[in-house]
């Protein structure tokens, strides 16, 4: 994929070029000599926007999460009502991992924290749209965070699970993973439909 004569380098055509190779060829072509060749030019002029290998990670992470995120917008645009947008997303997700499986799972094991700018920037972008959709059931900003945790915890187990070849019973995983959702969420909306001890004790049985 040589860049056309004359045409200026910029990161975005680095990071393009390294997410080609990540699922073209795997994992181990993320490097800056292996970017360099696939774009046709020398290391070093790689290094007037990529400092190194670490670097070139990180910028291929940020831009994983911003396309997964993206997508996932992309896909719950619109759909307010909290349980089938909880499960949108998740299926979003999903989908997101079947067709960039490398990008989703370099992305996915790298750990970043929120003194990062852009990944900083789009988890907020992400909390917000949970928020939006899960304020109507009554949680509290804590518990929105927990609910997240949740979701994510068995949606990235299920995606790991699944590329690696764990399920190997006949059973559908579409189902699987829509029952998993469905029990989950479920369970989400029953917890807040609950009645407190208080309510409980308004309301005594006379049996």
């Amino acid at each position: 994929m040589p860049r056309p004569k004359g045409q200026t380098l910029t990161e975005k055509d680095i990071v393009e070029a390294a997410i080609v190779l990540l699922e073209r060829e795997g994992e181990s072509a993320l490097g800056v000599n292996r970017v360099a060749r696939e774009l046709g030019i020398q290391p070093p002029s790689l290094y007037n926007h990529i400092t190194g290998n670490e670097a070139l990670r990180q910028a291929v992470v940020t831009e994983g999460y911003r396309r997964a995120l993206d997508f996932v917008r992309q896909q719950v645009e619109g759909v307010n009502e909290p349980k089938l947008a909880l499960k949108t997303i998740a299926q979003a997700l999903r989908c997101f991992a079947h067709d960039n499986p490398t990008l989703y799972t370099v992305t996915t094991n790298h750990r970043f924290s929120l003194d990062y700018p852009e990944f900083a920037q789009n988890l907020q972008g992400m909390l917000k749209r949970y928020t939006t959709r899960l304020e109507p059931l009554g949680l509290k900003p804590d518990e929105i965070v927990y609910t997240i945790r949740m979701l994510h915890s068995a949606i990235h187990g299920f995606i790991q699970a699944e590329q690696a070849g764990l399920f190997v019973f006949p059973q559908s995983l579409d189902k699987s993973y829509e029952w998993m959702l469905d029990t989950l969420i479920d369970g989400l909306m029953h917890r807040q439909d609950k009645p407190t001890c208080s309510e409980g004790e308004q309301n005594p049985s006379i049996d």
